[in-house]
């Protein structure tokens, strides 16, 4: 140990046997912040245990990031109030304070007791412990089930979770339906689990599969909010297609989205097949519901409680299924200024919806071929981005000082078809559009929306696509 990093105190004794740590857990255990150090020693100085719990010890043996550390204590919360003053009272009646240590953050709760979950989700009565061996029986799954000792660095794993790593099961803490009974949730944190990235799919033991099937209506009692923050980690899976399907399988897809689904259909194979990007969670959450009416989608996502920017992305995204851009210059310029980022993404779910023949309700694109869409991909991906900004070079006044348009929806015409065609050619200097004013029957798009929007009903550039 580095003796310069003032390692900390060791607090009082589990009531767990302890195993020496791993060499790549001790070796994480010397990249610790100075801060959480420090809040370990207060702890242990205080004649406090505390232990390191949750995530952290499953993904250092993982060898993926450690994102959040927390930690189990055996002193009450109002003590840890004492010292810690600063502490945010997260969840204080369930004893669960968050604490500060630079610019980190750290979840601490104190060890506990539970009776029993009436309404499968939060126990009716919580009592304060000091059994590290009662703590680690009441979560979840054996993988989330260890604790690191840190000043003695030593792991308690008395449900074998680092075995059933090694073997890529996942498995229950004691009887998995009492588990799942407790709290609806674990049903979504389980499937999350089984998504491994690169490792592939860690499937359940099969107590733990027969259980998810069998308690998949607890999630009737879960918040809504809370399901979808476990799916929405679902759908941002490398296996996803795969958990879907598995979800499917148990019913239990039906449950979180109440409507119906067929094994057979295509869309899992589409899915599996998407290129994942960070935020493409929504765009495959738009692929499973491809096939679903349109006026049920609204409803399916506020019943979700997903976000406003959520809600919109994927009615959005659904709303543009099964059209693509005229594979000419100008139409992808559009396509890719209204669009952005998303317009990439866009043309890949059309590829796959013309590839695995998804039925979507309004019906498939006209008269497109996959070997088209494939060319206007590669076209779209190969052209240079605009030269100009994208603001209409022509303004309002101009226009009326140039044509004597009053102001109005003939004006708002032309402003708009002008605005199109500036980006359809990438014009870049005001005497460019003055000129292509001059050379264009201009009179006609103040009458209707103009030929440049005859193809897709919309004077907005914006509602296009």
């Amino acid at each position: 140990m580095d003796s310069q990093r003032n390692w900390p105190k060791a607090g009082t004794h589990s009531d767990v046997p302890a195993q020496q740590c791993p060499p790549n857990m001790s070796k994480w255990l010397q990249t610790l912040d100075s801060e959480l150090l420090l809040i370990i020693n207060t702890i242990a100085e205080a004649g406090g245990g505390v232990w390191i719990v949750g995530g952290a010890p499953r993904d250092v043996m993982l060898g993926t990031d450690v994102t959040d550390i927390d930690l189990a204590v055996d002193l009450t919360p109002q003590k840890m109030l004492t010292l810690f003053p600063d502490a945010i009272q997260t969840g204080v009646e369930f004893g669960t304070l968050t604490l500060r240590g630079g610019d980190s953050m750290y979840e601490c709760t104190t060890l506990r007791t539970e009776s029993q979950y009436l309404d499968g989700r939060r126990p009716e009565v919580v009592n304060w412990g000091t059994s590290l061996e009662q703590d680690l029986q009441r979560r979840d799954f054996t993988i989330n089930a260890m604790a690191i000792d840190v000043s003695r660095m030593r792991l308690h794993d008395p449900h074998n979770g680092l075995l059933d790593l090694e073997r890529g099961v996942l498995r229950a803490v004691g009887h998995a339906s009492l588990r799942l009974a407790e709290d609806g949730l674990r049903i979504m944190r389980a499937y999350r689990f089984m998504d491994r990235n690169e490792a592939g799919i860690w499937y359940p033991d099969s107590n733990l599969a027969q259980a998810l099937s069998q308690k998949r209506r607890m999630l009737l009692n879960v918040a809504p909010e809370r399901i979808w923050s476990e799916f929405r980690k679902i759908l941002s899976g490398k296996n996803v297609s795969i958990v879907l399907a598995l979800m499917l399988k148990d019913e239990v897809l039906k449950i979180v989205l109440n409507t119906k689904w067929n094994l057979a259909s295509p869309i899992f194979e589409a899915i599996s097949e998407f290129t994942l990007n960070e935020t493409d969670y929504l765009a495959v959450f738009s692929i499973l519901l491809s096939e679903t009416d349109r006026d049920q989608i609204p409803d399916l996502l506020n019943n979700l409680k997903v976000s406003k920017f959520e809600r919109d992305s994927v009615i959005g995204i659904v709303s543009r299924m099964g059209y693509v851009p005229n594979n000419v210059i100008g139409e992808i310029r559009v396509h890719r200024y209204v669009l952005g980022e998303e317009a990439a993404t866009h043309l890949q779910l059309e590829y796959l919806i013309k590839k695995f023949s998804i039925r979507l309700p309004q019906g498939s694109m006209d008269g497109c071929s996959l070997q088209e869409i494939e060319q206007l991909i590669n076209k779209s991906s190969e052209l240079p981005l605009l030269k100009f900004s994208g603001k209409s070079i022509l303004d309002g006044n101009q226009l009326m000082n140039l044509t004597a348009i009053a102001r109005g929806p003939k004006l708002g015409n032309l402003k708009s078809w002008l605005h199109r065609i500036q980006i359809e050619r990438d014009i870049q200097s005001e005497q460019e559009m003055i000129q292509i004013l001059s050379t264009i029957v201009w009179q006609i798009v103040t009458e209707m929306s103009g030929p440049r929007y005859n193809s897709h009903k919309s004077k907005n550039l914006r509602s296009v696509f």
